[in-house]
């Protein structure tokens, strides 16, 4: 795919619902959608035109939150890593249910701070910070477009995201070469294969099922009280906990990340996609802007098939599904967490099984 340059187009803002606190994306896709719940407090200055001495908000899954390091201020200041705040996770999932706002700049600072807590290197927590930095528009939706076994499309894409000119000067300033951020797998607390925990993992599970209420608050505070590191392995020090995780994430799984409807969802955008290119409205490049920028593209085609696929989306109703059949299925995720054990650990599963033993 051929590089564009960040789109850095100005949106105009839309009011806040009354009482509600922060800022509001204005990437609403004509509704008036709050962004998130959180509140951005530069403590000087603006990241356009001005140098972020300090970043403070009040973070849905960490509370009260800040970043001080100037290098890592001026690195989530560039416009390439400016532009996730325009990609919602949960992709087209967003224009069907509102309050899925969680965007890929909220959750690559939520990674950060998440590795911050768990007492990761300097080098392991940028990476945190840029793990998601090729996410294409509409997130996860090109993965049902072009073959990717893994649904990691935009992993491929990495080296050339991170070489940029704005993004390799922040990099190379924080004294690292962009090339250590090409492959997250050398670093273990960020990321781990299924069913593993790793920070990644952890915090768009929470992230999300927050969003969908799916986990409390009290929930969310308990499961992150009761992480460990052991032998630079996430682990959960209880039983208990590891076992509402478990539950929790799979109901995620179940009624959203891997659910028909979701499935019904990407699907027919992807079938929107495939006629914008087919029709010329969309090239691959404008798939390196965000949300907004591809909807326009695919709007402006004024395309019966693009509209019905679209419509069908923001009008989902469950009777949509009666018949339907995806092309591509949505990637499956559980999770069977380590917990500690002694100096050591052992996954949940072998946990319960050996509880089960000794309560027979």
């Amino acid at each position: 795919m051929p590089a564009i340059s960040p789109d850095s187009r100005r949106r105009s803002s839309i009011p806040a619902r009354p009482g509600q606190r922060g800022r509001v994306d204005p990437l609403a896709f004509g509704r008036s959608i709050p962004h998130d719940r959180t509140t951005w407090s530069p403590a000087r200055g603006r990241f356009r035109g001005c140098a972020v001495r300090s970043l403070r908000w009040t973070d849905r899954v960490y509370g009260e939150v800040s970043i001080d390091d100037p290098g890592v201020l001026a690195l989530i200041a560039r416009p390439t890593f400016q532009r996730l705040r325009g990609i919602r996770q949960a992709g087209p999932s967003a224009l069907a249910f509102p309050f899925k706002t969680v965007t890929r700049f909220e959750h690559s600072l939520g990674v950060y701070l998440l590795l911050r807590r768990l007492g990761a290197g300097r080098e392991e927590q940028l990476a945190g910070l840029l793990h998601d930095v090729s996410h294409t528009a509409f997130s996860h939706a090109v993965d049902f477009l072009f073959d990717s076994a893994e649904q990691d499309h935009h992993e491929g894409l990495k080296a050339e995201f991170l070489g940029r000119p704005d993004m390799a000067a922040a990099i190379r300033a924080l004294g690292v070469e962009p090339g250590l951020f090409h492959d997250d797998e050398h670093f273990r607390l960020l990321e781990r294969p299924l069913p593993w925990l790793c920070a990644d993992r952890l915090d768009y599970f929470l992230r999300d099922s927050l969003a969908c209420s799916v986990t409390t608050s009290e929930e969310a505070e308990r499961i992150l009280d009761d992480l460990v590191v052991v032998d630079q392995t996430i682990a959960f020090q209880s039983v208990e906990i590891a076992r509402l995780a478990v539950e929790r994430f799979a109901e995620m799984n179940r009624d959203w990340w891997a659910s028909p409807t979701e499935a019904f969802i990407y699907n027919q955008f992807a079938d929107a996609m495939r006629e914008g290119f087919r029709l010329g409205v969309l090239e691959s490049g404008d798939l390196y802007s965000d949300d907004m920028h591809v909807l326009s593209c695919l709007r402006s085609a004024k395309s019966p098939l693009i509209d019905a696929a679209i419509g069908s989306i923001r009008g989902f109703q469950s009777e949509m599904l009666e018949g339907f059949t995806p092309k591509v299925a949505p990637k499956v995720r559980w999770l069977d967490p380590p917990v500690a054990v002694g100096d050591g650990w052992a996954k949940f599963s072998a946990c319960e099984s050996a509880a089960a033993v000794e309560g027979a």
